[in-house]
C-alpha cells in the first residue's frame, strides 16, 4: 500500500478545524513477512510497518501507511500508501466506501503507482464476525481493470485472543486469475498485538505461494 503523508496531514488539518470529534492514531508493527493478496512484498524476508489514522465522528476517515519492499526497481524500498474513505452503520451492519492509493516513491515503473477503490459490509454476530469488501481499480498495476474479493471472518477467543479466517479472488484483465486464503491466531499481551498465521494460493501462473507469518504491532 501506499500514502503521500504530506497530503494527508493537510487533509486532517482541515477537516479537524473547529471540531472537537476527532480520533487520531497511530500504528507500528514488525512482520516475518509482508503478504500482500496472498503475494510477498519482501522477497519473504521481514518488514517495519507502521502508520497515522484520523476519523472523524461523521464516519469520515483519512490515514497514511509504509512498509518496506522489495521488487519495485533497484531504486525503491518503500511502498507509501495514501487512504480515505467513509464508514456507517445501518441495521446491524457496518458499511465502508474507500480510496487507497499504492505509491512506490523510487519505482523505475510508473504502473506501479496504482489506485483502488472498495466497498465492504460487514457484521458483528456475537460469537463471530464477517465481511465481505470488493475492491476495484481503473488499471491495477498496469494490467487493466483488476477486482479483488476478499471475504473475512474473525472468531474471538478467551484470554483476548482470536482466529482470523480469509479467503481472497483476484480477477485481472491482463494478468493472473487466482485465489489467496489466510487462517491466523491473533492475541493481545502487555499492551501489544501479536499474530502467526499461514497464506499460500490456488490457481496461481507459476505454482503456490505459500507463506508463514509472524506479527507483533502496537497502537497509540
Amino acid at each position: 500500500m501506499t500514502f503521500d503523508k504530506t497530503l494527508v496531514c493537510g487533509a486532517v488539518l482541515a477537516l479537524a478545524s473547529g471540531s472537537a470529534l476527532a480520533d487520531f492514531s497511530a500504528n507500528v508493527g514488525l512482520t516475518s513477512n509482508y503478504v500482500f493478496r496472498g503475494l510477498t512484498q519482501t522477497d519473504n524476508g521481514p518488514a517495519i510497518q507502521g502508520g497515522f489514522d484520523y476519523s472523524h465522528e461523521s464516519g469520515l476517515y483519512l490515514g497514511v501507511w509504509g512498509s518496506n519492499v522489495t521488487g519495485y526497481g533497484p531504486d525503491n524500498s518503500l511502498e507509501l500508501d495514501l487512504y480515505g474513505g467513509w464508514g456507517t452503520s445501518f441495521s446491524g451492519f457496518d458499511i465502508d466506501l474507500g480510496y487507497l492509493r499504492y505509491q512506490y516513491p523510487k519505482t523505475d515503473n510508473s504502473d506501479n503507482n496504482t489506485d483502488e477503490f472498495h466497498i465492504g459490509v460487514s457484521r458483528d454476530f456475537g460469537m463471530l464476525s464477517a465481511g465481505y469488501t470488493l475492491y476495484y481499480s481503473p488499471d491495477f498495476f498496469g494490467a487493466g481493470d483488476g477486482y479483488y474479493h476478499d471475504l473475512a471472518v474473525d472468531v474471538p477467543l478467551p484470554m483476548d485472543a482470536s482466529i482470523g479466517l480469509h479467503y481472497g479472488f483476484t480477477r485481472v484483465d491482463d494478468g493472473d486469475d487466482y485465489e489467496d486464503y489466510s487462517i491466523s491466531i491473533g492475541k493481545s499481551f502487555g499492551g501489544f498485538d501479536f499474530s502467526v498465521g499461514y497464506t499460500d494460493t490456488v490457481n496461481l501462473d507459476g505454482g503456490n505461494d505459500d507463506n508463514w507469518m509472524f506479527s507483533v504491532g502496537k497502537s497509540f
